[in-house]
């Protein structure tokens, strides 16, 4: 899919959402999420499909129609505001060691 198909596709997703339209309905094909709205290329989202994991957190859920794999923009959104930007990959070393030490303390 071309760059320009999947922005329009995205416009008229958003359109669609705030003209009231529940986030639920709303499908978007792979090319429109990847990379426009999660900063991620479609292998390294196809990939999460297998593994369950998208740049270190759980993955977006999706929706298989057929032999395409669509993902609802509720899900899309809620997966944005769920991750946790890093400025740094310092930070991120440091959020997920910390993440970890508390799970530790938590098991025990």
């Amino acid at each position: 899919m071309t760059k320009k198909k999947s922005e329009d596709i995205l416009d008229n997703a958003f359109r669609l959402y705030h003209q009231g339209y529940s986030p639920e309905l709303i499908e978007l094909p792979e090319s429109a999420v990847f990379p426009s709205l999660i900063p991620a290329a479609p292998s390294t989202a196809r990939k999460s499909r297998v593994t369950g994991l998208l740049l270190g957190e759980p993955a977006p859920r999706f929706v298989r129609r057929g032999r395409n794999v669509r993902y609802r923009l509720s899900d899309v959104l809620a997966w944005l505001s769920e991750v946790d930007p890093q400025r740094s990959t310092a930070e991120a070393f440091m959020a997920k060691q910390s993440l970890e030490a508390s799970l530790n303390l938590s098991n025990e």
